[in-house]
């Protein structure tokens, strides 16, 4: 999840890369959107894949181009289809049930480089709907061969909304963490 296409837009805008972006279906409508607004005619070569063959074909298509290849959640697995140099997550695993958290980071952990990088920044803890539990120190960091860093995260400290007084504070604490895989 990107947050309104915000993260994948400024790396588009400042190191014309190609980013590999998963969210919920009608999610990753708004993300692309919203980054099709930021950045204007200076972008337009976006995938959407839904499966493998979709993937080897844009794979090859967006080599050094500066893209969105558009994943809908539902078909995550097909991260594992891209090499990537540093992965991203910012307060959507503490939004996703324990076995889900395993599944992304598994799929994260076969497609890093081995110089790759995956930062995750989320709540310490946080209660579902459902009653289930997400808990940061519970991700699967056995994955990783080294954490480069891991504090709680002195930027991402308030939610905004649409009334009033506009940013609200978190109900817990977030912690961020960068690893190697």
């Amino acid at each position: 999840g990107d947050g309104y296409g915000t993260m994948t837009s400024l790396l588009l805008e400042n190191n014309h890369q190609r980013v590999i972006l998963v969210n919920l279906s009608k999610t990753l409508l708004m993300d692309l959107w919203q980054i099709k607004s930021f950045l204007g005619n200076k972008f337009d070569e976006v995938a959407l894949i839904t499966d493998k063959n979709d993937a080897s074909e844009i794979l090859l298509k967006t080599e050094g181009r500066p893209s969105v290849i558009a994943i809908e959640a539902m078909n995550h697995e097909l991260i594992r289809m891209f090499p990537l140099d540093l992965s991203i997550n910012i307060a959507s695993m503490q939004e996703m049930n324990p076995e889900v958290v395993d599944e992304y980071f598994e799929d994260i952990s076969i497609a890093t480089k081995p110089e790759g990088a995956f930062y995750c920044c989320n709540r310490e803890e946080k209660e579902l709907p459902d009653g289930t539990k997400t808990i940061f120190q519970n991700y699967p960091w056995h994955l990783s061969r080294e954490i480069l860093d891991d504090e709680l995260c002195p930027w991402h400290l308030k939610y905004y909304s649409a009334s009033p007084p506009f940013y609200h504070p978190y109900d817990g604490p977030i912690r961020h963490r960068l690893i190697k895989f």
